[in-house]
């Protein structure tokens, strides 16, 4: 954090210096200024996170960011340190106080602990709306209601959330050729931090 912020303070000295000799006035100076800024120190991570496809250079971003509560939980639930997604988890939720936050973080930490009696005490607070589906027919699944969870299925638009879903389902029936291509197909679609997410569980489950 420490270097994120002294690297911050000289890229924008040395960018306002060079706008400010080309008598540009100081507001646009400033306002170009927070632009780059932007895209030199924070594009990167945004990047990362949210629309990366390479599995190694996210790994190696959430590596070097376990300082950061966010990336640490989701590392540790791709990597089961059971350790790492609990402390994690307690500064989350003193972070993101809303009911909706506190709901879709706490149902992830239950489908981790795969715990799904708590898990069913949040998911009618989460938004946005697919991700309320997802976890309704994960639930579904366990409790051996098939039907019903490919309704939920059908109901998800988002491609890897979709095809995610419907290979839990297909696993648990017994279609493990089926599930397999879904997990694929799941893997295909996702980005950033989610696909990460996805690689190491279906390492897990399928090799």
């Amino acid at each position: 954090m420490k270097k994120t912020f002294f690297l911050s303070l000289i890229i924008a000295f040395v960018l306002i210096g060079l706008l400010s000799s080309h008598h540009i006035p100081m507001p646009y100076v400033f306002a170009l200024t927070f632009v780059l800024l932007f895209l030199i120190i924070l594009a990167p991570k945004v990047y990362y996170m949210y629309f990366s496809k390479n599995i190694k250079n996210i790994e190696r971003f959430m590596k070097n960011n376990l300082n950061q509560p966010l990336i640490a939980f989701y590392y540790g639930i791709a990597n089961e340190e059971d350790m790492v997604v609990s402390e994690s988890l307690e500064k989350i939720l003193k972070r993101y106080k809303k009911t909706q936050h506190q709901a879709i973080f706490k149902t992830i930490y239950s489908l981790y602990n795969k715990d799904v009696l708590e898990m069913k005490k949040y998911i009618n607070e989460i938004k946005p709306l697919p991700f309320q589906y997802y976890y309704e027919g994960i639930v579904l699944i366990d409790e051996g209601n098939f039907e019903k969870a490919e309704e939920y299925v059908e109901k998800i638009e988002t491609t890897w959330m979709k095809y995610a879903l419907k290979a839990e389902l297909e696993l648990k029936r017994g279609e493990l050729e089926k599930a397999v291509i879904c997990a694929g197909t799941a893997l295909d679609n996702a980005k950033g931090m989610q696909k990460y997410m996805i690689y190491k569980h279906n390492n897990r489950v399928f090799t």
